[in-house]
């Protein structure tokens, strides 16, 4: 069974049938031939590490409301994933970063969103973190260290840390 949030064809606006494509279960327009593919959804997510210690925001809307994680959010059409990467980190803490290099791609059968993760440097003083407005998506910023981390949001933040930990030789 497909997803079936689209019904009408966006070109003739003919009523959508199932039908196999590609070895795949598609919507397509009889009328036209218009096939409708779900793509991905492409999430960046940053880790910023500073001073031996792990910059994390409290999620401020669910899934994960209260919980700590790292920054990120959904690349917009046309957007390099460097530059979502970093304006995501703005959007939500008000910080400048400098993105590095890649940790990890992480994708996981019947979840639409691929997660391509970086880690960066901030260029911001940290210290000014305590002259921001919690955000809509992050209510409070915190520094870490390492052997305290808080409960993350999401099961893949365990992997996404490992991964991190294992690149830079923690």
């Amino acid at each position: 069974m497909i997803d079936t949030t689209f019904r009408y064809c966006p070109t003739c606006a003919t009523p959508l049938v199932e039908r196999v494509i590609d070895m795949a279960p598609r919507q397509v327009c009889p009328q036209c031939q218009f096939v409708h593919y779900l793509d991905p959804k492409v999430v960046v997510i940053v880790v910023i590490h500073h001073d031996g210690k792990l910059l994390l925001g409290k999620r401020n809307h669910d899934p994960g409301k209260g919980l700590w994680s790292f920054f990120g959010g959904y690349v917009d059409r046309g957007e390099p994933v460097e530059e979502a990467a970093a304006r995501e980190v703005r959007e939500e803490t008000g910080l400048t970063v400098q993105i590095g290099p890649l940790i990890g791609i992480y994708s996981s059968r019947g979840d639409p969103n691929v997660l391509i993760v970086y880690q960066a440097d901030l260029l911001t003083a940290p210290e000014e973190t305590t002259l921001l407005p919690p955000s809509e998506e992050i209510s409070e910023l915190a520094l870490f260290p390492l052997a305290e981390l808080p409960t993350l949001a999401f099961s893949i933040d365990a992997r996404i840390l490992r991964d991190w930990r294992e690149r830079n030789c923690l």
